[in-house]
């Protein structure tokens, strides 16, 4: 299929349907420079390659060259190939698509998208820790951002994208050229602990009632029999382990709210088919906590260049007498500081067992963008002003 991409001005006459998607790599304008011309010489002046869009809508076949400048950036794991995959095999509601830019040919920037009919949106929801693209330019980021509105989409939807993100000013700039009307607001406060100096300092800085707090629930759990932990990183031995890890989980008020991973079919998949994909890559950590032989509680997280990514944790509630999580995240913490890791991200929101541990947060941002159309003027009432200004606005439509 040949490469294509949208035009590259927002605020020129919008196509009315979405670019060619690209089946293959290649620059969609011929006379781009391919792999290994950075730049080309025109009546001997030497001219700098040009940034170019490509739409991809077999995004697997983007996936090598993604991974590639994920490890090359140093990309989070929600940014790559195999957790979009993954997310989007449980979640998705949409086509699974991806832009991509290009500077001399090389990938320098790659964000997947869900593409519905008219509409743009994030591969993103509620266990999605961050959503952005991967990128090594902020130019190629701002060419992101004015391909979004080449094609004139109905609404674009972008959920929990990071405050600092690149990615959020570029839309929104490119909104205010193109006269979409935005919404742009805080959906979650995500704790991290930054490690900085060692576990003896964090420990001696708590209050000495939350010392002896800690040490008389360790002490509990230790009369009940032997207390040990085991962190399972190979991706061989995690099969039998993360079921019994889940059945936990699905013990407790998680199960009975049905927020447990096995209460639903697509959490059910969608963690599965992260732990296989982390599993292969060396990046999944399953924290077991036993008093003897019984689970008593566990840590489902990604470990990653020296960060350590929260993301599901359970305990058995026949032990919450001993508060067999609390236990687990002080050894966890502890085991953090003693492998030099920088961040310990208890991801998701502001609990009050992680706020006993950090005041400090990165924000996530959902970012919607309308047209300037009747349509989008009533989809962005609905958001603003809710259902009452909806209506009134959907009968200015119809009149």
């Amino acid at each position: 299929m040949t490469p294509a991409s949208p035009r590259s001005s927002p605020t020129s006459t919008c196509r009315r349907k979405f670019p060619s998607d690209v089946a293959s790599r290649g620059s969609a304008n011929p006379s781009t420079p391919g792999p290994g011309e950075p730049q080309r010489v025109y009546y001997g002046a030497t001219v700098p390659a040009a940034i170019t869009i490509e739409w991809y809508d077999q995004i697997d076949l983007l996936a090598p060259e993604w991974a590639a400048l994920a490890d090359r950036t140093g990309a989070d794991p929600f940014r790559r190939p195999g957790w979009v995959g993954a997310w989007h095999e449980a979640f998705g509601r949409g086509e699974l698509v991806g832009v991509a830019a290009r500077h001399g040919g090389e990938l320098v920037a790659v964000l997947p998208l869900q593409r519905s009919g008219r509409m743009l949106s994030s591969t993103a929801n509620w266990h999605t820790p961050v959503f952005g693209p991967v990128w090594e330019r902020p130019d190629a980021v701002a060419k992101l951002g004015e391909a979004l509105f080449a094609s004139c989409p109905r609404r674009i939807l972008l959920a929990f994208v990071d405050s600092d993100d690149p990615l959020r000013e570029s839309v929104l700039m490119r909104a205010r050229g193109a006269r979409y009307r935005t919404l742009d607001v805080t959906v979650q406060r995500s704790p991290y602990l930054d490690l900085k100096g060692d576990w003896e300092t964090l420990w001696q800085r708590m209050s000495s009632k939350r010392r002896n707090t800690l040490k008389r629930r360790r002490r509990k759990l230790e009369e009940r029999g032997e207390l040990t932990l085991r962190v399972l990183a190979d991706g061989a031995q995690l099969g039998p382990p993360l079921e019994e890890a889940l059945r936990v989980e699905a013990l407790g008020w998680k199960g009975r709210r049905g927020t447990a991973i096995e209460s639903r079919p697509d959490t059910h998949l969608f963690y599965r088919r992260v732990a296989a994909w982390a599993g292969s890559e060396g990046t999944l950590r399953l924290a077991l906590l036993r008093v003897d032989d019984r689970l008593v509680a566990f840590d489902y997280a990604l470990e990653s260049r020296g960060r350590h990514y929260l993301l599901k944790t359970g305990f058995d509630p026949a032990y919450s007498d001993c508060a067999p999580g609390i236990v687990l995240r002080t050894m966890m913490i502890e085991r953090a500081y003693a492998l030099g890791l920088e961040r310990y991200e208890f991801l998701g929101g502001e609990d009050d067992y992680k706020r006993e541990w950090t005041q400090t947060t990165d924000d996530r941002r959902r970012i919607q963008a309308f047209a300037p159309s009747p349509g989008g003027l009533a989809g962005w009432a609905a958001f603003r002003y809710g259902r009452p200004a909806a209506k009134r606005a959907l009968e200015h439509v119809r009149r």
